[in-house]
């Protein structure tokens, strides 16, 4: 995959939260590339990204008391917004699938549609609280994004997918997981967190966004210093991403009062001198 700048700097001002940059950045590739659809999903994904910023939505993803989380209040999504993201991935899966119809290996194609699913997946789970009906969303991407891979094992944006996919199927209880297999999805947690690394560490356009999620799962797997470490990489790469700044804050000062708690504790008795 060769990184094109104009999608990279869209993308990085969208990190920054910068989201009017980001959109005039990704409409000047649109202009540019019109038939290419991957102008069009990322467009979609600034949206998506914007909309579950204004609503506070990620921070929400740190919350690891999953009553806390459940029990949060409904929000009000834009119906702007909503329409303006059905529009951009409806046209973006469209040129994709056109491509597609051409040359059935085409990667950008691919990685649109896995974008362009994976996305809409966000916003209906997160936005909207239609989890299974996000399952849809999030099986499409996990298969587009496996079909890229297959093809290319080092297009190393598409193991967001299949990361997340790996990780949310392996984190649910039985019951649920066995009916997740009904839709098509199976994972392992291990898997999900060694894909998000690889994307994390490798990725062109969304490793920040792959780190976001892997901090997410080390909290859930109670790993706060990895956390931690990823927040404050985000937080110094993005100094004007608020969510960033407040959690790599929050998390240092959780691992600083951890480490000092064990450094202030006793140490244990050695044994020596005990009676026979």
């Amino acid at each position: 995959m060769t990184k094109d700048p104009a999608v990279e700097a869209g993308f990085r001002a969208m990190y920054a939260l910068d989201f009017v940059s980001a959109e005039r950045l990704f409409a000047g590739y649109q202009n540019g590339r019109p038939s290419d659809p991957l102008g069009f999903a990322a467009e979609a994904a600034c949206l998506v990204f914007s909309e579950l910023n204004r609503l506070k939505l990620l921070d929400a993803e740190f919350e690891t008391d999953n009553s806390k989380f459940l029990a949060q209040p409904a929000v009000a999504p834009d119906p702007n917004v909503k329409q303006r993201i059905l529009e951009l991935s409806q046209h973006a899966r469209q040129l994709a699938e056109s491509q597609l119809r051409q040359n059935p290996q085409d990667e950008q194609a691919l990685f649109a549609l896995a974008l362009t699913n994976g996305i809409q997946g966000d916003y209906t789970a997160r936005v909207e609280r239609r989890y299974w009906a996000s399952v849809k969303y999030g099986r499409l991407g996990d298969e587009f994004a496996r079909k890229l891979l297959q093809q290319d094992p080092q297009f190393y944006d598409a193991y967001v997918w299949t990361g997340i996919t790996n990780y949310i199927c392996g984190s649910l209880p039985w019951p649920l997981r066995w009916s997740s297999r009904l839709f098509g999805l199976s994972g392992d947690k291990a898997t999900g967190v060694a894909n998000l690394r690889l994307a994390a560490e490798k990725g062109q356009y969304l490793s920040p966004y792959a780190k976001l999620l892997l901090s997410i799962a080390y909290l859930r797997e109670k790993n706060k210093p990895a956390a931690a470490a990823l927040m404050a990489e985000l937080s110094s790469e993005f100094p004007t991403n608020a969510l960033f700044a407040e959690q790599a804050r929050r998390l240092g000062a959780d691992a600083t009062r951890r480490g000092a708690n064990l450094k202030n504790q006793p140490a244990p008795a050695s044994g020596r001198g005990s009676a026979r």
